[in-house]
């Protein structure tokens, strides 16, 4: 069969070549060469789907990783078992805090950080937060896990699954990539599976891999997911650590598109930790916390970046800081830089400013304030470098009042109208506490 196939759809070799140099000379990772290469096959994939680049506007939407590969004269197997390597460190790293295992770095055996990232090896960690995040993380990309928040919150996120597609049948069927992945297919999905378009091969059995491919198709439409909204999300809502986990998981994701293994390991992952960790501590309702949290607003998609693993950690070349530490710093309180993020190159000044607004918004309205010390004067916790209600004025009543003008910041000013000082969003957020998760 694989002899009588003509793909169409797949972008030329030449131009995958010329594309991949460009790439290479302009774009650096915050992750060694090799990794970096890794990681730019599968985003050759994507900029050939959207004509960008070398590819100059012509769209060659059955372009997958398999091809890229391929045309770039590198071995599939070995790439696959690479990027698979850097999902097995991170497994290794959990299957080692469940036994007991003393594992306080993002580092593998051989002491090197995951994902060849310099400044993930320089945190010290509590693993079992990290746990939590990559179990977070692992549910909070599930189709199904999507659908219950969509109808508990009465939002619209859409979803999909990666599956082994028959080109050759996708073809004859009137069927590409681009219908695929940008169509709703919930309803057709078994009839995929009874007409042969969807392949589920049986244990051992071998699949034609210049016929078969790994193809994403979606179940329902909509503005889907941000990465960025989610690992920072995770970081104000609860903690730095758990946002690292929720960062690894998406990378799980990221690489497992190709691989020598089909499967959903950052689902798989999250149910093993779930399974074999009883003291994870996370309940439903935080994994619907982040999903919600994470979910693109359509009205405010011009400020919500949409970043994959390689814009996470594009180097920003005036700063020399990647978007993944420009979030972490963030999430910490410390400096951040201006830079643009994701693909649409959004400002990410206005970003934070939105994600800060949207977290604490949300987690002041979904826990009852009831505080010890809620009746202290507002000046006690306020930044005194800026300020806009009375001194003595209660925390709750603050709160209160900031989230009806849906203000990032609060000025406290005397009845002479002298300014006192200034109260962040994400100042408050620690006075607002969640009782969920516990380390019980």
């Amino acid at each position: 069969m694989a002899k009588e196939l003509v793909r169409w759809g797949v972008a030329p070799k030449e131009l995958i070549e010329k594309d991949f140099k460009y790439l290479s000379k302009f774009e650096r990772l915050a992750t060694t060469e090799e990794i970096e290469n890794l990681l730019f096959v599968q985003s050759l994939e994507g900029r050939a789907h959207n004509g960008v680049g070398t590819f100059r506007k012509r769209h060659w939407v059955n372009t997958t990783i398999d091809d890229v590969v391929k045309a770039l004269g590198l071995n599939p197997g070995l790439i696959k078992k690479k990027r698979q390597a850097l999902i097995d460190d991170i497994v290794e790293f959990i299957q080692d805090i469940i036994r007991g295992e003393k594992r306080d770095k993002l580092i593998n055996k051989k002491k090197e950080p995951f994902l060849g990232i310099p400044f993930l090896g320089t945190f010290t960690i509590d693993p079992h937060e990290v746990l939590r995040g990559l179990y977070i993380g692992g549910l909070r990309d599930n189709s199904d896990i999507r659908k219950e928040v969509e109808e508990k919150y009465g939002i619209t996120i859409g979803g999909g699954k990666c599956y082994l597609v028959d080109t050759w049948k996708m073809q004859r069927m009137g069927l590409d990539g681009e219908i695929l992945a940008h169509m709703a297919h919930e309803d057709k999905i078994e009839d995929y599976r009874r007409e042969g378009l969807i392949v589920t091969p049986k244990e051992g059995e071998e699949i034609d891999e210049e016929v078969v491919k790994y193809m994403y198709i979606r179940d329902r439409l909509g503005p889907g997911h941000c990465d960025d909204s989610a690992i920072i999300s995770a970081g104000l809502l609860f903690n730095l650590d758990l946002a690292l986990g929720v960062f690894l998981s998406d990378a799980i994701d990221t690489l497992e598109k190709y691989t020598p293994f089909y499967r959903d390991q950052d689902d798989e992952l999250a149910f093993y930790i779930r399974d074999n960790y009883p003291q994870l501590g996370v309940s439903m309702e935080d994994v619907y916390d982040i999903t919600y949290l994470a979910t693109i607003v359509e009205e405010k998609g011009e400020i919500i970046p949409d970043s994959s693993l390689r814009y996470l950690l594009s180097i920003n070349h005036r700063s020399q800081v990647s978007a993944l530490e420009n979030h972490l710093n963030f999430i910490q309180g410390r400096a951040v830089v201006p830079m643009e993020l994701g693909h649409g190159r959004v400002d990410s000044r206005k970003f934070y400013g939105y994600i800060k607004q949207r977290v604490f918004e949300y987690k002041a309205k979904a826990v009852p304030l009831v505080i010890a010390g809620l009746e202290r004067p507002i000046e006690e916790i306020m930044d005194r470098r800026l300020t806009f209600v009375e001194p003595g004025t209660p925390l709750k009543k603050a709160i209160e009042i900031m989230l009806l003008a849906k203000a990032e910041l609060l000025v406290v000013a005397d009845k002479d109208k002298r300014i006192l000082g200034i109260v962040d969003a994400k100042d408050l957020l620690p006075q607002i506490v969640t009782p969920r998760i516990s380390k019980e």
